[in-house]
Parts: structure tokens; C-alpha cells; sequence
């Protein structure tokens, strides 16, 4: 992103209080108890957590979260409520556009036993994430959905997918177990046409 991007996000997040208390997506508390998930101590990433509501849902239900976000402002409320809890939360400073390459970190090939991406539209960036899940490990992602019906998501069609796009491409690299296209609750409750997408790494 630009440093106007940066800046942006930044400005979004200052004077707001870190949304510790905050309700996780349906879509995540929905899941999360039904995926088959061997490791004793599972570590999951959480792509643009923004002020970080599911990593700390993550957390307190016995997850280590890689949290990662552009916005410094974002991350360090994100960081203190956590430590208030005594949370596994690590908070990455991180600009996913352009997409990162593969190798550096926290993107090691199989790190993570889920990953979680929230109404962040970057389509590229599946197929990366898909090298740093473990097999058998999962994707949790939910985008805004282009539609010409007026919601309460992003005017701006470049942060929407058209309808099958996001299933297709996540196919490319996981093995799709739901998914699901159509309204949710979107900001301030108000509906928002979207794509739910849960797959699962071959293996």
C-alpha cells in the first residue's frame, strides 16, 4: 500500500479503543469449533485484523494468533488488550500490496493450521496463504460480494468479488468445504452481499 494507505488506516484506528469485547464474525465463531485440528497448541494468522476482535476470540479459545495488520495505530491497542489478558497474540506489522513473496516471514511454507481473512479483498494473496497453511489446515475468509443491490459494503467494486470468484480461486490450492454467497449483518448491522468461504489444505 501507499503511505497515504498507511496514513489512512492509521487515522481510522487513533482515539478508538481496541474492540476487545467486540463480537467475532459469525462466520468464525460458526466454524472454529468444527474444524478437525490435531495440533495441541494450533497456531492460526489473522490477515488485516484490523483492531483485532478474532484474534482475540482466537486467543481465548486456546489459539496462538499471528496478528497482521498495516496499521501500527491498530496494532498496538490490539497488543495491550491482549496482554491485559495474558493472550497469545503477536501483532506483525505487515503490507500485503503488493502480495508478499512466499519466503519471507511469517509466511514459512506449512506455519499455520488456519488462517482467517475478514472482508479484506485481495485474491493474489490466497494462493500465498495457501503455502503457509499446513495440510489439512484451513481457511476461514469472508469478501464483500459485487451486486447491484445498495448495502452498507465498500462503494468502491475493487474491494468487492463477482459472484463464483472467490470460490474459484481458493479451489486452486484447497479442497472447499462451504461456501456460501449471499447477505450479512455488514457495518452498524446493516446487510452486505457476501462471499463465506471455508476450504482446507489436501493432505
Amino acid at each position: 500500500m501507499s503511505d497515504s494507505d498507511r496514513i489512512k488506516w492509521d487515522a481510522h484506528y487513533r482515539g478508538r479503543p481496541c474492540r476487545a469485547l467486540a463480537e467475532p464474525n459469525p462466520l468464525l465463531a460458526e466454524w472454529l469449533p468444527r474444524l478437525q485440528i490435531d495440533s495441541a497448541s494450533p497456531l492460526a494468522a489473522d490477515v488485516a485484523c484490523g483492531s483485532g476482535r478474532h484474534a482475540l476470540y482466537l486467543a481465548r479459545h486456546g489459539w496462538r494468533v499471528d496478528a497482521m495488520d498495516i496499521s501500527a495505530v491498530a496494532l498496538e491497542g490490539l497488543a495491550a488488550a491482549a496482554r491485559a489478558e495474558s493472550l497469545d497474540v503477536t501483532c506483525l506489522l505487515s503490507d500485503f500490496e503488493p502480495v508478499p513473496p512466499a519466503t519471507i516471514p511469517p509466511f514459512e511454507p506449512g506455519r499455520y493450521d488456519l488462517a482467517v481473512v475478514m472482508r479484506y479483498t485481495n485474491l493474489p494473496l490466497i494462493g500465498k496463504l495457501a503455502g503457509a497453511i499446513r495440510p489439512g489446515g484451513y481457511l476461514i475468509a469472508e469478501a464483500y460480494l459485487k451486486t447491484a443491490e445498495p448495502d452498507s459494503g465498500p462503494r468502491d467494486p475493487a474491494y468487492r468479488v463477482a459472484p463464483g470468484e472467490f470460490e474459484a480461486v481458493a479451489a486452486r490450492e484447497f479442497d472447499i468445504v462451504a461456501c456460501r454467497e449471499g447477505i450479512a449483518t455488514g457495518r452498524g448491522g446493516q446487510p452486505a452481499a457476501v462471499v463465506q468461504v471455508i476450504a482446507r489444505r489436501p493432505g
